[in-house]
């Protein structure tokens, strides 16, 4: 069996990974999107992945309510993903539209953009029919799940015939029930000075990048691609933001997997994109910060805060969204959860319950008596068609009746999220676990902060 390295895998094409032309490094070009539409970052991240541009256009024809032959002249023909220039002149055209309209656009993307994670590419795949020739176009390569979803997006809402197939909100709803048994990654929260404004120049860039690397040994500060997404409270250039997000990207996660190359079996070693996110509402003082790797977050919120934020110190003496899932011991939260519900929530139902037993244990290494706090989690969960509650499912299946001797280390619960101007009633899931994980990456900006109100109100959530 042969072995090869590689180290070339893109993110699409916004990675910046350098490439050696005469021995120096080149670094691959950008679009334009941050610059042109910096609070459209969801419009931008899908324009970039869809490979049936066409429907792209039909996205911003629909939104718009009229035709744009400037944008029909580079989707239509075009063979998988824009290029740059082509996404340039498709965000300058968006730039131009209406505020209302760029709204709708990006609330349609962000829906779009969570239905393409693992779960979601899933549930569209299922709903399609290849033997439907509108499907079958669809499925044919080329084929994403971005521009599956979109499909299914544009046939529910802007329908040529006005006949409305619900296959995208059907597809949400199968994303939800698979993710319900699936413990997820979350993202930390750390809380810093309200109102303060990001400050993100060249020399701010270049010193985020150096942070990075110093964190990520393997990474060159020139390979790091940093882009940021500001969401101000007016259209003005120099208002004050209000949602501040940005993605550095690296090519830094080893993989290894099979693969048939020439016709020989063949070890591949190669280099996958890692992305470290961060989220910072100003008026709330709130840095939300995710990596796949936990241990390295505080260190990642300490880079935010020290160079975009002009903070210093131990970062440890900055705190951190807190959660308390003891109320979930007794069956006296199922009352609560009718009596302290919030506007803009239906109902909620608790999926799984994670509880531990922790103890010391003692035990001998190399001859000496340590003692050890061992933890044994058990994880109730009920079944997608179980009519009983948690707490009876608790009692009666495992059996378990009192839950006020253990700790209560994770809950995943499903919110009814009520109907408004823009969306059908809908169901999210969220994992909370203790004591400062929330999965908010796979909700929209709105149903977040609905879902965290409700959490504060069940005194769950804690906000300093």
């Amino acid at each position: 069996m042969t072995t090869i390295e590689l180290n070339t895998i893109q993110s699409g094409d916004v990675s910046a990974v350098a490439e050696k032309e005469d021995g120096k490094p080149r670094t691959r070009g950008k679009d334009n999107g941050p610059t042109t539409l910096p609070h459209l970052e969801h419009l931008v991240h899908i324009t970039r992945k869809v490979q049936r541009p066409m429907l792209l256009r039909v996205l911003l024809e629909s939104a718009h309510g009229q035709a744009l032959p400037a944008a029909q002249a580079l989707t239509d023909a075009a063979k998988g993903s824009l290029p740059i220039p082509s996404r340039n002149v498709l965000f300058a055209l968006v730039a131009e539209m209406e505020m209302e309209v760029q709204a709708r656009l990006e609330r349609a993307a962000e829906r779009i953009a969570l239905l393409a994670d693992e779960y979601g590419a899933m549930a569209v795949t299922e709903l399609m029919d290849a033997g439907n020739p509108d499907d079958a176009a669809v499925l044919a390569a080329p084929s994403d799940k971005y521009s599956r979803a979109l499909y299914l997006y544009l046939e529910q809402e802007f329908s040529p015939s006005g006949a409305t197939e619900d296959r995208f909100d059907h597809a949400e709803r199968r994303q939800q029930m698979l993710r319900h048994f699936q413990s997820e990654k979350y993202s930390s929260h750390y809380l810093g000075p309200k109102g303060a404004q990001p400050s993100l120049g060249d020399a701010a860039v270049e010193s985020l990048k150096q942070r990075l690397a110093e964190l990520f040994p393997q990474v060159k500060p020139e390979d790091i691609l940093v882009e940021p997404f500001a969401h101000r409270e007016s259209d003005a250039q120099d208002a004050p933001v209000l949602l501040f997000t940005l993605s550095a990207k690296f090519n830094g996660k080893h993989i290894h997997y099979p693969k048939i190359i020439d016709g020989e079996d063949t070890d591949v070693d190669d280099s996958s994109t890692v992305c470290v996110r961060y989220s910072w509402h100003s008026s709330k003082g709130e840095l939300a910060v995710f990596s796949d790797d936990e241990t390295v977050r505080p260190e990642l919120a300490k880079a935010f805060r020290d160079v975009l934020l002009g903070g210093d110190g131990n970062i440890h003496a900055m705190p951190m969204r807190e959660f308390d899932l003891m109320g979930f011991c007794t069956p006296a939260i199922l009352a609560r959860f009718k009596k302290d519900r919030i506007d803009g929530i239906e109902s909620i139902d608790i999926k799984q319950i994670l509880i531990a037993n922790p103890e010391v244990r003692q035990t001998t290494l190399k001859n000496r008596l340590i003692a050890r706090r061992v933890e044994n989690p058990l994880l109730i969960k009920r079944d997608r068609f179980e009519d009983r509650n948690i707490y009876e499912v608790a009692g009666q299946a495992y059996p378990l009746v009192d839950l006020t001797n253990y700790v209560i280390k994770q809950v995943k619960l499903t919110f009814r999220i009520a109907r408004t101007a823009h969306r059908k009633a809908h169901d999210v899931t969220v994992q909370i676990t203790t004591p400062n994980g929330f999965n908010d990456a796979k909700l929209t900006k709105a149903d977040s902060e609905l879902v965290f109100a409700q959490l504060m109100k069940l005194d769950c959530a804690r906000q300093y």
